[in-house]
């Protein structure tokens, strides 16, 4: 047999020295992630604090140093773990806890590469308890970026030496940083690193701080101060199989039973929402508005925790993992925005093995047992709109299907816990055909509100231009019958002035049913950009018919030649503004010249227009009634116009209040919405 040709044997895997650039510098996405794992590394060696210190790293000779007093290592643990990737220097059983039995956070073991990703050279000192010796070693990661060496061929220096430098814990030492610091790093920075550990969790002892000698106002903990204020809450625990136990507002707790579309598989989980309301007189109420404001756009969003440290990027500004605005869009009355809403969804590796880390660390794997995840945080959101619902617009007799639903739902859900074991099953099934019905008609209620909103607005024009139109459409039968009687007489004289007479009446009333035009065409969708100067000078030409019946005269205050946009139907606009101008009609004196003004002018992001008269204006003590249904202080009133009216701002993501600051004459009336600009700087 010839055997001359047969070639076989084994091989070993040679890596590059480029593999650790790909590891580090390039698998972590930037500087704030690297940062990140550089501090659950601090964790996982059981320090109680870890410290990041910038020194003028916003300069070419810039430093970060990273200093935690935690076990620390020697000779051996530097040699045999830390300088094998994908290795680990967790103890404990199974490598999953520390000795002090913390949960492994870093868990792959090349975390440690993230220092590639903020520097080019690394200095690493350490030292264990009880040692009177360090370990030194220095790492130039510019060296691994070839294609030529192979990851053996790079030596990387060490020395064991006598303890100088601090007790017991490992500093890193970051020089010839990758990235000049800027003050929008820094705050980003200070924000993750603040929000890394569950502010609920407060029992293990692990602490971050950060010092800066360019910024220094960038430090600072969540604070929970503002949730313990806010109007709306919920508490609840899943315990993985079919009970959901819900306190809401710091109520008893109820049980509910998951009758949702299937099984849950994501495990038990316990999830926290706020919900704030974001008008100014709401705002107030939990503190000063700037600060409330500012902290809401900080802090904003649902994040997720495991092990009482957070999953990024969940619960970033960028991130709407929950998809809360695109499901607000079909409902804005009802439903949450990513804006007005905090929560902490937490979970743990032990308890939760399917809700898995992607390789990157970024985020979860979307199976689906995170799809059921984001299902369960639906089912609770619902349950706590239908609650805020019930708070901010009670009903003595009528009562929303919203809360129906709720309440109907903690009934069947406490029936199917108390029946059989063996009955819960076709329990379950019946509970869950009901909860969709109810859906189903919750559902269709919220899209006939919205349609009698633009109905009612459409009703509050009409029911104002009727009762001008009716006059006209009189004079022009009399003109009518005077001109039949005057042709045989007078054929060439009377019916040429007759004539003359209906058409002017006839004009009069065209220009007036020009104002309806275009408020009878009800779009859909969520609006277009308009110009908000130029159809305010629309508005006014279409409303001087109008005005000029009673005298009043109309200006706009508005920034020459400038385009202030906001996302809107102009019709909707419209109607905004003729609710307004209505009330004003019913209340302005007959002593001197009536005057409605109308300014515009942009404020940051938004687009701010009040309304003003020279009537007797709004009390104080009412201008947070003004808006409610059915509340007027006019015999014969409706009370129904500035409800329509806020209805529609809100619809829009705006905002509308009455201005009582005590230095105004007449009423105020100020409408902000979001402004729309052509480019939009990154944050």
């Amino acid at each position: 047999m010839d055997t001359s040709r047969v070639e076989s044997g084994s091989a070993i895997f040679q890596p590059r020295a480029r593999l650790l650039k790909l590891i580090g510098a390039e698998l972590i996405s930037d500087e704030i992630v690297a940062l990140a794992e550089l501090v659950k590394n601090a964790h996982d060696a059981d320090a109680s604090m870890v410290t990041i210190t910038f020194n003028s790293a916003n300069g070419p000779d810039g430093e970060i140093v990273i200093h935690d007093d935690g076990n620390g290592m020697d000779r051996d643990t530097l040699l045999r773990h830390w300088m094998e990737p994908a290795g680990t220097t967790k103890a404990g059983p199974d490598g999953r806890f520390t000795k002090s039995g913390r949960r492994v956070l870093g868990e792959k073991g090349v975390g440690r590469f993230a220092a590639d990703k903020l520097a080019r050279k690394l200095e690493l000192i350490s030292c264990k308890a009880g040692h009177d010796k360090e370990i030194h070693a220095a790492f130039d990661w510019d060296e691994f970026d070839s294609d030529s060496r192979m990851l053996s061929d790079i030596e990387c220096r060490w020395e064991v030496r006598r303890a100088e430098h601090f007790g017991h814990g490992t500093l890193l030492r970051l020089t010839r940083l990758r990235t000049s610091w800027n003050e929008r790093m820094f705050k980003r920075v200070s924000t993750r690193l603040s929000r890394l550990p569950s502010p609920f969790e407060t029992g293990n002892g692990f602490r971050i701080q950060i010092n800066c000698n360019e910024y220094p106002q960038y430090s600072g903990e969540l604070r929970s101060d503002f949730l313990k204020v806010s109007p709306h809450h919920i508490d609840a625990e899943f315990d993985g199989a079919e009970s959901v136990d819900v306190n809401l507002n710091g109520a008893h707790s109820v049980r509910h039973l998951w009758n949702g579309t299937g099984d849950l598989r994501c495990g038990p989980v316990r999830i926290r929402l706020f919900a704030f309301d974001l008008e100014s007189n709401a705002i107030a109420k939990i503190g000063p508005p700037g600060d409330v404001r500012a902290w809401l756009r900080e802090w904003s969003g649902v994040s997720i925790y495991r092990d009482a440290f957070r999953v990024w990027p969940y619960g970033e500004p960028h991130d709407d993992w929950l998809r809360l605005d695109q499901r607000r869009v079909n409902n804005p009355v009802v439903r949450l925005s990513n804006n007005q809403l905090l929560g902490f969804v937490e979970i743990s590796s032990e308890r939760n093995p399917d809700l898995r880390d992607q390789t990157n660390r970024e985020g979860l794997i979307n199976n689906r047992a995170f799809q059921d995840l984001r299902r369960l945080v639906y089912f609770l959101l619902q349950i706590l709109e239908a609650e805020r619902q019930s708070i901010r617009h009670p009903r003595s007799s009528l009562q929303s299907p919203a809360v129906t639903k709720s309440s109907a739902t903690d009934t069947l859900g406490e029936i199917v816990a108390r029946a059989p074991r063996q009955l819960r099953g076709e329990l379950n099934r019946v509970a869950r055909n009901l909860k969709q019905e109810a859906i189903r008609r919750e559902e269709r209620y919220d899209r006939l509100i919205e349609g009698y909103s633009d109905l009612a607005a459409l009703g509050q024009a009409a029911v104002k231009l009727s009762a001008l139109v009716a006059p006209l459409q009189r004079v022009i039968v009399q003109q009518h019958e005077e001109l039949e009687k005057a042709i045989p007489s007078s054929i060439k004289h009377s019916a040429g002035r007759k004539l003359q007479e209906l058409q002017g009446s006839l004009t009069a009333l065209f220009d007036r049913l020009a104002m309806l035009t275009p408020m009878e065409h009800v779009g859909s969708g969520r609006g277009r950009l308009i110009d908000i100067p130029t159809e305010l000078e629309m508005f006014k030409s279409m409303i001087d018919p109008l005005l000029q019946t009673s005298g009043t005269r109309i200006s706009i205050d508005a920034p020459s030649n400038s385009v202030l946009r906001v996302e809107m139907r102009p019709e909707t606009l419209h109607r905004v503004l003729f609710i307004l101008t209505a009330n004003s009609l019913d209340w302005l004196h007959d002593k001197g010249v009536p005057q409605i003004r109308l300014s515009v002018r942009a404020t940051g992001d938004s687009c701010e227009i009040v309304f003003s008269d020279n009537g007797p204006g709004i009390p104080p003590q009412i201008a947070d009634k003004v808006f409610e249904p059915l509340f007027s202080t006019r015999e014969g009133g409706k009370g129904m116009g500035l409800t329509i009216a806020k209805d529609l701002v809100l619809r829009h993501h705006g905002r509308i209040e009455v201005l009582t600051d005590g230095r105004r004459r007449g009423t105020h009336i100020r409408l902000v919405m979001p402004r729309k600009r052509s480019t939009v700087s990154a944050r």
